[in-house]
């Protein structure tokens, strides 16, 4: 399977053009810092900020005027997907691309269904942004784990209660269970995510559809 073909870029550099305004928002600082500098060397593109959350991408984005915004799809504080929404509502102009180190076909409809024009592997990132920016196709590659994680149904039942903010103890108390074996089944499902905390575990999930959010626990 592959991503889904891209439309032309309007007015992608050129001569006598001014460079394209990039904004990046993803919470790997040493990556932000190499693809900026890389963005910087090319005649026709310029990164004009750099955020590490949602948040400061989101109140960047307010700030700066970008033609271009690439979005990690995980961040500390919210999926990437609501950023792409909130910025394709902000410029619906804009070209927005969404980076991931998991490429799943799931995501990637997901992604497109919330604004996204196109969704890259990181391992593919810099010649796939410099391609994409410049009107080209995505490149073609088969995604990991079309079908998303297999999580049992319990992991699921942990999964649905994390997502509307309980606790382990709170977990343990709605399903009869130990509060060791929760801890267990959290750092399962965490593996089986590729990711190293319970809100990352919880983001990924609502936007690869797994869970919804529910009931509040306080």
């Amino acid at each position: 399977m592959s991503t889904a073909t891209m439309p032309a870029v309007p007015g992608a550099g050129g001569a006598g053009r001014e460079p394209r305004a990039v904004l990046l928002v993803d919470d790997h600082r040493i990556f932000t810092d190499v693809l900026a500098f890389a963005l910087d060397a090319q005649p026709d593109l310029r990164c004009v900020a750099v955020a590490n959350s949602a948040r400061d991408g989101l109140a960047k984005a307010a700030v700066y005027a970008f033609d271009v915004a690439i979005v990690d799809l995980h961040l500390p504080d919210a999926g990437g997907l609501a950023v792409v929404e909130a910025l394709r509502a902000m410029r619906p102009a804009a070209l927005l691309v969404v980076l991931t180190g998991h490429p799943r076909a799931d995501l990637a409809a997901a992604a497109h269904r919330a604004g996204a024009d196109a969704f890259l592997a990181k391992d593919d990132a810099l010649t796939a942004v410099l391609g994409v920016l410049r009107g080209a196709p995505p490149p073609r590659r088969r995604f990991d784990g079309a079908a998303g994680p297999q999580l049992t149904p319990r992991e699921r039942e942990v999964l649905a209660l994390l997502a509307c903010g309980a606790d382990a103890r709170r977990i343990a108390q709605e399903l009869g269970l130990s509060m060791h074996t929760v801890r267990d089944y959290i750092k399962t499902i965490l593996a089986k995510l590729g990711v190293h905390t319970q809100h990352a575990a919880v983001a990924a999930a609502v936007e690869s559809g797994l869970v919804t959010t529910g009931k509040r626990y306080p």
